[in-house]
């Protein structure tokens, strides 16, 4: 055997491989195609539109989410929210732009636009509906993998705008909340070429609930439970603690069902300013887990806003 053939059977076998795991790559995104955040609990118009009108200040926040550290080509996403009350109405509005990225090869660069009207129930409750709607450019640059591999539909680079359409309701009070929410509840290629043959969106849809609990004058208690369904994927559950110590700090806990555990920590440096972190430690008893630690960063700055009472924020 000559040491040609030797090196293109080790070429072969190397195209294999990188196509099973992009392979297998690309079958995950199908099923669960959107980013995850740990700290969803401070930037809740990505899970739910309707949430802004739980919060009665004008809300930024910055958040930036490594996942898997040390895996080569491991996702990373960076968000930034916005929302605020419309004067003193029942009406809310808010913008988020998204940028996902998994290695250098997968991009979705996007932005949507939120409306939320709230109604009141009953002396102490509300119930709030919300859309949201925008468009994200997908870039998915196989060809770079494998430059050799001219031809190959493994290889075929992947490029589409995308329509994005979503809704949520929340009924809630000062006490706890209930939200059923689809953000990304229907999709469609823009694009003028049809090429996105390896990726398609389907709905997300998702559940959330949680309360705020006063133990005592320093203590207040936060459990929230999400629940996330995307067709052709397991449900997925997120149950979380988190205990806000003097109005200053949080402290949390939280676990993704067979996936990973969670550590979560905030502070208000400032009256206005919250900066957060969490650090998700991988499930090892699950076999499908990547096994390396995942870490988020959050800042977010509160405003007050003319005419509305900042102590009525469920937030």
């Amino acid at each position: 055997m000559t040491i040609s053939t030797i090196s293109n059977y080790k070429l072969s076998f190397k195209k294999v491989i990188i196509s099973g795991v992009f392979i297998l790559a690309i079958s995950q995104l199908k099923a669960q195609q959107k980013p995850l955040y740990t700290q969803y609990m401070f930037n809740p118009m990505a899970i739910n539109p309707s949430f802004m009108a739980m919060d009665e200040m004008l809300n930024i926040t910055l958040l930036g989410r490594s996942q898997w550290v040390g895996f080569e080509g491991a996702p990373n996403t960076q968000t930034v929210s916005m929302h605020t009350p419309f004067k003193t109405s029942n009406s809310f509005y808010g913008a988020i732009l998204t940028r996902d990225n998994i290695g250098q090869v997968i991009t979705e660069t996007g932005g949507n636009l939120a409306y939320s009207r709230r109604v009141k129930i009953g002396d102490i409750s509300w119930l709030a509906l919300g859309v949201n709607g925008g468009f994200s450019y997908y870039n998915a640059l196989y060809s770079t993998i494998s430059p050799s591999s001219v031809g190959d539909p493994v290889f075929i680079d992947d490029r589409n705008t995308r329509l994005n359409l979503g809704m949520g309701f929340t009924f809630f009070n000062k006490k706890y909340y209930f939200g059923v929410s689809s953000p990304h509840f229907y999709g469609r290629d823009l694009s003028v070429e049809k090429n996105n043959t390896k990726t398609f969106t389907r709905p997300h849809f998702l559940l959330q609930t949680g309360g705020i609990f006063k133990l005592n004058y320093d203590l207040k208690l936060r459990p929230s439970i999400l629940m996330k369904y995307v067709d052709g994927s397991p449900a997925q559950v997120d149950i979380n603690t988190n205990l806000l110590v003097k109005d200053l700090y949080w402290f949390g806990a939280a676990y993704r069902y067979q996936d990973s555990f969670s550590l979560l920590a905030s502070a208000y440096i400032t009256p206005t300013i919250l900066i957060g972190y969490s650090y998700d430690i991988p499930n090892f008893n699950n076999p499908n887990s990547a096994r390396k630690s995942s870490h988020e960063i959050m800042l977010q700055f509160r405003m007050p806003v003319k005419g509305r009472d900042p102590l009525a924020c469920f937030f």
